[in-house]
């Protein structure tokens, strides 16, 4: 690998065969079965996000602040749009009447996975112009936090 690190090239994006409605650990995400979902262009971001809850009071010069509510995140993921059973996955996934979670896995080149699991939204069809493919967005609302497993 690069001094430069690891771009995001060869990697593959794969959701669970079936809904998933409770944090998973490691195991847990390992023991599930995925089907690629062939095309993706880009991934929005993933992690960790938190408010920070804040009260002011007459008697401090500083504010009190404490943690608030976290958010594992509401990334934008797109495709091209062909068939495949990966597509056909998420589709039936974000149908407006399907409140159930679903796992999603992240593999990079050098064999390094990301896990997340949250229900599936959209799909949205971005137009362009003239010379942009067709394209298919889904957005993840991520409800855990998500699982990195260092390549091995």
């Amino acid at each position: 690998m690069s001094d430069c690190g690891l771009t995001n090239n060869a990697g593959t994006f794969s959701v669970s065969t079936t809904a998933v409605n409770t944090d998973l650990t490691e195991s847990g995400f390992e023991a599930l079965s995925y089907t690629v979902v062939p095309n993706m262009g880009s991934h929005g971001d993933t992690g960790v996000t938190q408010n920070a809850v804040q009260y002011s009071t007459w008697d401090r010069n500083v504010v009190c602040k404490g943690k608030g509510e976290a958010n594992a995140g509401d990334p934008t993921v797109e495709f091209l749009d062909v068939d495949s059973g990966g597509m056909d996955l998420m589709i039936a996934a974000a149908a407006v009447d399907n409140a159930n979670a679903y796992a999603t896995k992240i593999v990079w080149s050098d064999g390094s996975v990301e896990y997340n699991r949250g229900i599936i939204m959209g799909p949205t069809r971005p137009k362009g112009g003239n010379e942009d493919f067709k394209r298919v967005k889904f957005t993840l609302g991520l409800n855990q936090e998500p699982v990195i497993v260092a390549a091995v």
